[in-house]
């Protein structure tokens, strides 16, 4: 299962490891998660000003343009789906 993160960026679920909301007020230089060791990529044509949120990964940290709270209704409503496609509440 996949979580589409904007553009035509589409990452796997199992590799997730978590999500983060961008503070609007912090400079990106000054940003604790893009000193991570991990490659950062930009989802899609966004722009570094244009990112809302984090996604970290087993292998990167990708900046979104989609809000925190999007990428986390997207995220449960894949597992909403997976749940009731098997018969299970």
């Amino acid at each position: 299962m996949y979580l589409h993160i904007g553009g035509n960026q589409m990452i796997s679920v199992v590799s997730i490891i978590a999500l983060f909301k961008n503070h609007p007020t912090k400079s990106i230089k000054s940003n604790p998660l893009l000193q991570h060791a991990r490659p950062f990529v930009l989802a899609g044509n966004c722009r570094r000003e244009d990112v809302r949120s984090y996604v970290l990964t087993e292998y990167c940290l990708y900046g979104s343009p989609i809000s925190l709270e999007t990428l986390v209704k997207r995220y449960c409503h894949i597992f909403e789906k997976h749940v009731d496609a098997n018969g299970r509440n």
